[in-house]
């Protein structure tokens, strides 16, 4: 009897600790999220439609090539820009951009325009800390131009993350989430 109360015992005391031992922490976990579609909205400060562009891959990465559209602006124009994020491979369509703001000290934008595109990209959101988060922004725009501009989201690990103001796009201390090149013409 002692024999089989120290076995039962034994298997008790491992399953606990392999149980302890899975068990993630709730701070750290953090799942990543699909993304299929980047829509910005641009609405001209001094009035004027509101132009909507996107990179969109709604069957997520691996199957069909995604649309990416040009972004066309009217020269020396400043636009109030913002951006939503969407995983439209669940149904209902799924807005990342809720997450992303709910978690912004875990998150940072970085917008790349390319040299001779004449596009500058200023005014960010910024989160608690008072580190840019880029989910709003504020896009000017100079003299007809052709370029691009790369749009990187990185996540910031940890708790708390160890986001701060002067980490550049490539930082070891984050990772890519989404990183999406759209073609650039000022017109």
């Amino acid at each position: 009897m002692k024999l089989h109360f120290l076995k039962f015992s034994l298997l008790i005391l491992g399953s606990i600790v392999l149980l302890s031992s899975c068990k993630k922490d709730r701070d750290e976990e953090n799942e990543e999220e699909v993304i299929t579609t980047m829509q910005l909205t641009f609405v001209p400060v001094s009035g004027g439609a509101t132009l909507t562009f996107q990179f969109d891959d709604p069957d997520g990465p691996g199957g069909n090539n995604p649309t990416i559209d040009q972004i066309a602006l009217a020269a020396n124009t400043t636009y109030n820009v913002s951006l939503q994020l969407l995983n439209k491979t669940v149904s209902p369509v799924e807005n990342i951009t809720a997450e992303v703001a709910a978690e912004a000290a875990s998150h940072r934008f970085y917008y790349q325009p390319s040299a001779g595109s004449n596009i500058t990209v200023t005014n960010f959101n910024n989160d608690a800390a008072g580190i840019p988060l880029g989910l709003t922004s504020t896009w000017a725009t100079g003299s007809a131009a052709t370029g691009t501009i790369k749009i990187t989201l990185r996540h910031y690990p940890g708790n708390p993350p160890n986001k701060a103001a002067d980490d550049t796009v490539t930082s070891s201390k984050s990772s890519t989430d989404i990183e999406v090149d759209f073609n650039t013409r000022v017109q």
